[in-house]
């Protein structure tokens, strides 16, 4: 089977997953794990994730026997501890500043979990590490349209965000872009799912805690802070180039990933 075919089975799997699966899902289940977790959504959100996307891995891992599970999902271990470390400092000044600028302060355990933890998680290890990165990694589709398909549907989950038209592209246009980089950190990284991943977390996790405004498109402050994060995250990944990690994202890979190499991507103690 060829690679366009493998990508058409991804994309398809995708859609139905995303746009099908929740049918199947049925009421009764809602009302009974809402019962059991007192209307939290903590029992809820990560079974319901599960159960709309388990056929997308399930795809992937048939369609790439050869490979490890762990590494299709982003999951290896190494790095695990750096990249926490890493994005803990990166998103330091964001939280500084949205502390700064809020006047309220929400630690509610479930809202914490079900925004900031479970969308991390179940986010970055779906549209990242499986469907971008199967896409560019094993499909051989370049970082441009492999990032644009899975970051544009990213930015099509946040529209509600937005209260208006404007807001709602906004919301649009800035989780999409988020979901490009988050899908280059990824790469960055040595094709582990942690950096995008704490990243996520944390940020999410600061929004929330604070209480910032705006929705994903944010305010202006806020995004000052924000993008300092962002930079941040830009400088440590040139720092682990300069130490002699392999860049992965470059123009010859853009449109289209002639690399063999991506497959076995491993990450050593030198380049984190």
């Amino acid at each position: 089977m060829n690679n366009k075919i493998k990508t058409l089975i991804m994309i398809t799997t995708f859609i139905f997953c995303r746009y099908s699966m929740k049918y199947f899902w049925g009421d009764t289940w809602s009302e009974a794990l809402l019962a059991l977790d007192n209307q939290s959504h903590l029992l809820l959100t990560p079974a319901s994730y599960l159960f709309i996307y388990s056929p997308l891995v399930l795809v992937a891992s048939l369609l790439f026997k050869d490979v490890d599970l762990t590494e299709i999902l982003g999951l290896k271990i190494a790095g695990f501890q750096h990249y926490f470390l890493a994005a803990v400092a990166c998103c330091l000044p964001m939280t500084i500043g949205y502390a700064y600028l809020s006047s309220e302060l929400n630690l509610a355990l479930s809202g914490i979990m079900v925004g900031s933890v479970y969308a991390g998680v179940f986010e970055e290890i779906i549209f990242r590490a499986v469907l971008f990165g199967v896409l560019f990694r094993y499909c051989h589709l370049g970082f441009i349209p492999a990032a644009l398909f899975s970051s544009v549907i990213f930015g099509f989950g946040h529209i509600y965000q937005g209260h208006d038209l404007m807001s709602a592209f906004a919301a649009f246009a800035i989780t999409s872009v988020a979901g490009t980089w988050f899908a280059w950190l990824f790469c960055e990284s040595g094709y582990r799912i942690w950096f995008p991943l704490w990243m996520h977390i944390f940020m999410n996790a600061a929004y929330g805690i604070f209480g910032m405004s705006g929705g994903a498109a944010g305010d202006l402050a806020g995004n000052i802070f924000k993008a300092s994060s962002i930079i941040l995250t830009l400088l440590y990944i040139h720092l682990l180039v300069c130490r002699g990690k392999k860049r992965e994202i470059t123009f010859l890979n853009l449109w289209k990933n002639q690399s063999t190499t991506s497959t076995k991507a491993t990450l050593t103690t030198q380049s984190i």
